[in-house]
This record gives structure tokens, C-alpha cells and sequence, in this order.
């Protein structure tokens, strides 16, 4: 590999490192959920879900050590696009395994999460399951190297099918 690959692919798991850590931080003390927003209270985010029948996303990551968890933040999720495309339709859950600082996540959620693995039997980070706003299981979504936020938004799409909140018209940013 020549130098500048390598000093290029340090830069940017140094960015990545930077941008999730930063992530996990803004999550860590929140409690309730908002339409659009990530959340660490799955309790709170199905339960708006089912009132406002909205799709629910769940990440399963390890927020500061699992190297694809990161790219996944880096390239889709920490995106402006992203954001946009979550913001009114979808309710966002990260359910974390952090290796260390483990004040990431709250006390009162870590044995839920662990919970939560085995009940939907996760076995590698990331793993992204998705739900319908009755809080049944439609499909489980995976990360990609090449992944973009228009990519995994259209698959996240066609497992929800029609129950994905549509667009106003106004908006055609995605």
C-alpha cells in the first residue's frame, strides 16, 4: 500500500473513531424519544412508534470498537441525508455494546440490551432490525462497505413497504 493509501485510511478512521465516540456521547444521558432523533430508550421509541405508526429502526453496534459499526455512522447515519430522510417517518433506537466507557450506555439499560440480543438473536455489529410500528419484526438489514444513505434507506423501504410514511410533496430531497 503506498503511503498516502495508508496516511488517507488512518485520517479517516481517525475521523470515523471521532464522529461515533461523539454519537454515543450525545445519546448517553438522553431518556424519551423523538420521530427522526437516535435514542438509547427502546421502551419510549416503540411506544411512540405504535402511537404515531411510524417504522422503527434498531441499530445493534458497538459503538467504539466495532470497525463496520463505524463506517455505518460515518457514511450513512451521522449524514445530513440521513437526517433528513429520518426526520417525521422513522423512530431510531441504538442499542450499544460499547468495549470500554461503558457510561456510554446508562446502567439501567445494559441488561436490557443484553436482553435484547438474545431475544432477537444478534450475533455480529452491526446488525439493523427493522420494525413495523406494531413492533413486529419485518426484516433485519446489514452493513456494506459501499453503503450510502440512499442504498440502505431503499432497502429499509422495501421491508417496510407500505407502511413507510410517504413524503409531503414539497419535499424532494429524497
Amino acid at each position: 500500500m503506498c503511503m498516502c493509501k495508508f496516511v488517507r485510511n488512518a485520517v479517516m478512521a481517525a475521523l470515523v473513531a471521532a464522529s461515533s465516540w461523539a454519537a454515543a456521547a450525545e445519546l448517553a444521558a438522553e431518556v424519551g424519544a423523538e420521530v427522526g432523533k437516535w435514542t438509547q430508550d427502546y421502551d419510549a421509541a416503540m411506544a411512540l412508534a405504535r402511537e404515531r405508526s411510524l417504522p422503527v429502526l434498531v441499530k445493534f453496534t458497538g459503538s467504539n470498537w466495532c470497525g463496520w459499526c463505524k463506517i455505518m455512522e460515518h457514511d450513512v447515519f451521522l449524514t445530513e441525508a440521513f437526517e433528513k430522510w429520518a426526520e417525521g417517518r422513522v423512530v431510531l433506537v441504538t442499542i450499544d455494546f460499547p468495549s470500554r466507557h461503558l457510561s456510554i450506555v446508562p446502567v439501567e439499560w445494559r441488561s436490557r440490551n443484553v436482553a435484547l440480543r438474545h431475544k432477537h438473536d444478534v450475533n455480529g455489529y452491526p446488525t439493523f432490525i427493522v420494525f413495523n410500528s406494531k413492533g413486529e419484526v419485518v426484516g433485519r438489514l446489514g452493513a456494506s462497505r459501499n453503503a450510502t444513505v440512499e442504498s440502505f434507506t431503499k432497502s429499509f423501504e422495501e421491508l417496510v413497504g407500505d407502511d413507510m410514511p410517504k413524503r409531503d410533496s414539497a419535499d424532494t430531497s429524497h
